[in-house]
């Protein structure tokens, strides 16, 4: 997975004594943010490549909870020509032109063994609010979280035109994140 390194180096601000409400550092070969679409009653999956963040999370004070979570949209590929240029092409992505998509949470909450980060999510220009559920597990300085967010692509002005409809390409598009960080 490449990294942009200029917007990465947010998350590597952590002095060599890093407390609970320092920034984690991203392990970009181990972490992934994929999605999945049913295209003609197939699933597509595929996966943004280049993405960064900045993550303050200590499960014993929530309320200081920051995740900054931005994603290079022109990196989005199903691993198929034909679908990345119909997906990266002004009816659906225009990542051209809109090509960043941005996560910030609003709060983080624990719920039974997981957690929820409350935030907005912004795609082509578009915001609305969403609701990501997470499981976290920490250990000798390691964390591992991993969430699971269903999104209606039409919603954010994802296909439009003739991609518009829905009989080829389903509004739900669920996206996977796996995020493994570590402080020093």
């Amino acid at each position: 997975m490449r990294v942009l390194p200029l917007v990465m180096a947010l998350a590597f601000i952590a002095p060599a004594w890093a407390g609970p409400h320092d920034p984690w550092t991203i392990d970009p070969i181990k972490s992934r943010i994929a999605f999945t679409v049913e295209q003609t009653g197939k699933l597509v999956s595929g996966r943004i490549a280049t993405w960064t963040g900045a993550i303050v999370l200590d499960p014993a004070d929530l309320a200081t909870a920051r995740i900054d979570i931005r994603m290079d949209m022109r990196s989005a590929s199903a691993g198929t020509k034909d679908i990345d240029d119909v997906m990266l092409g002004p009816n659906f992505l225009d990542a051209a032109h809109t090509g960043e998509a941005h996560f910030t949470s609003t709060s983080v909450s624990h719920r039974g063994d997981d957690y929820l980060a409350q935030g907005k999510l912004t795609i082509r220009g578009v915001t609305h609010d969403v609701a990501l559920p997470f499981s976290l597990k920490i250990q000798d300085g390691r964390a591992t979280a991993r969430g699971e967010l269903t999104i209606k692509r039409l919603d954010y002005g994802v296909g439009r035109n003739e991609w518009a409809a829905t009989t080829y390409v389903a509004n739900d598009v669920t996206i996977d994140i796996t995020v493994v960080a570590s402080r020093p």
